[in-house]
């Protein structure tokens, strides 16, 4: 996990924070120790039947060096999203 993730995941310990934070269209990221930059797009938010909130998105991959890769639609909760996934101006190496 990045350190700026960590940072994240500790500033937000509420479900209700990350609920008003994370937001539709909002893009977060993840930076890797080889560089490689994570760009999460937040294409939904949804609570499953068990009422666990979820966070669907548009991963984008870029390495040094390399094209930037763009995944499909992935889905994960919004708990472990805001672990992994930083505002763009926190992320760092």
């Amino acid at each position: 996990m990045a350190m700026g993730a960590q940072i994240f995941g500790s500033m937000f310990s509420r479900k209700a924070d990350l609920n008003e934070f994370v937001k539709v269209g909002a893009s977060f990221r993840r930076v890797m120790t080889d560089l490689t930059v994570e760009t999460a797009e937040v294409l939904d938010l949804f609570s499953d039947a068990y009422g666990i909130p979820h966070v669907r998105y548009e991963l984008s991959i870029a390495r040094p060096g390399r094209a930037v890769y763009v995944t499909g639609p992935r889905t994960i909760a919004l708990r472990a999203f805001g672990q992994n996934f930083v505002p763009p101006e926190t992320a760092r190496a």
